[in-house]
């Protein structure tokens, strides 16, 4: 059974490796983008990042993300087993012409960042009343 588990060690310590590796290349968070009537909301998974580890920009029709989160003290704590990232991240969504990017707004609440982009007043829904004769 001692032999089992060294195994799994040993596995375990080869798994957090590759994922190290791997998250040195690439750090996505996660993301959802909902159109509203009057907005379109993209909403980022950043459990760890502060604000002070964030910045948005906008340039050129382009609204930029980018972030890094701290990780835990490499010398003093060998990992085992990693799922949760550390390091930085960058994301760039394209802004077309519909949205009104002079009025783009940003909030960071317990983890999640929250863009919010209001529509141009023309390019929202208009409801039309029915009138009787």
């Amino acid at each position: 059974m001692a032999e089992k588990n060294k195994e799994v060690a040993k596995r375990g310590t080869t798994e957090v490796s590759r994922n190290e590796e791997m998250r040195e290349r690439f750090i996505r968070p996660r993301t959802t983008v909902h159109e509203l009537d009057n907005a379109v909301k993209i909403i980022m998974d950043l459990p760890g990042v502060s604000k002070e580890n964030l910045e948005i920009s906008f340039n050129r029709g382009e609204l930029t993300i980018i972030g890094r989160r701290e990780g835990w003290d490499r010398e003093k704590m060998k990992p085992v087993y990693v799922e949760r990232f550390d390091g930085g991240f960058k994301r760039v969504f394209a802004i077309d012409e519909t949205l009104d990017a002079e009025k783009i707004e940003a909030k960071l609440s317990n983890g999640v960042l929250e863009i919010t982009i209001p529509k141009i007043e023309a390019q929202q829904p208009k409801k039309i009343e029915i009138k009787t004769a």
